[in-house]
């Protein structure tokens, strides 16, 4: 699994989220988009939010692309699955965008589309993660559903009762215990179903 930040950079909420998938049998792999600036911890909280919107998107999807390498590279017979949050979770929408045919799984967190995506050249099956309040990502939420159906793909969109963007968060304002856990659980299963094995 390629586990893709928040724009809050690579921090330890998301290096715990690639220990728990190690935990659960998934060798995980959370990569720093800014490594080029010198790193989310060089550039500090403060300054990482302007560092990402500088970078271009073929640089990130070509670094995103670069993490699917590595895992390759170390667990060469497995499938190969993707989640991100926030800003993490627009990259994966993002990657699948670009045509990653090497992706047996996606599961995009409360991260917005790109406008008139085109996920053809995917095989990915997406689980589309939402939190019922977060209304500027769920605007396109109805763009990423046909894109999906466009291209065929195997997809769920899962929308989350009760809570607002970032609700699995647990070092955020907005993390809901009962429902970053459901969506977490959901996770799993859907792993289970189109990456192990």
């Amino acid at each position: 699994m390629l586990v893709i930040h928040e724009n809050r950079g690579l921090n330890d909420h998301i290096r715990s989220v690639a220990s728990r998938l190690a935990a659960d049998g998934y060798a995980s792999l959370a990569i720093d988009l800014l490594s080029e600036e010198g790193g989310s911890e060089a550039l500090g909280e403060g300054n990482v939010q302007a560092a990402l919107s500088q970078a271009s998107t073929e640089r990130l999807v070509g670094d995103m692309k670069v993490g699917i390498d590595e895992l390759g590279r170390r667990v060469a017979a497995a499938k190969i699955g993707i989640v991100g949050f926030c800003f993490g979770g627009g990259m994966v929408w993002t990657l699948l965008d670009a045509g990653e045919p090497r992706l047996a799984a996606a599961i995009p967190f409360y991260g917005p589309a790109p406008d008139q995506p085109d996920f053809s050249g995917n095989v990915a099956a997406v689980l589309g993660v939402y939190a019922e309040l977060d209304g500027r990502v769920n605007a396109s939420r109805e763009s990423a559903r046909a894109a999906l159906v466009a291209a065929g793909l195997t997809h769920e969109i899962r929308t989350y009762p009760g809570v607002d963007h970032a609700f699995f968060n647990d070092t955020g304002p907005r993390y809901h215990a009962a429902q970053a856990a459901a969506a977490y659980t959901d996770m799993l299963a859907w792993l289970e179903t189109n990456l192990a094995g």
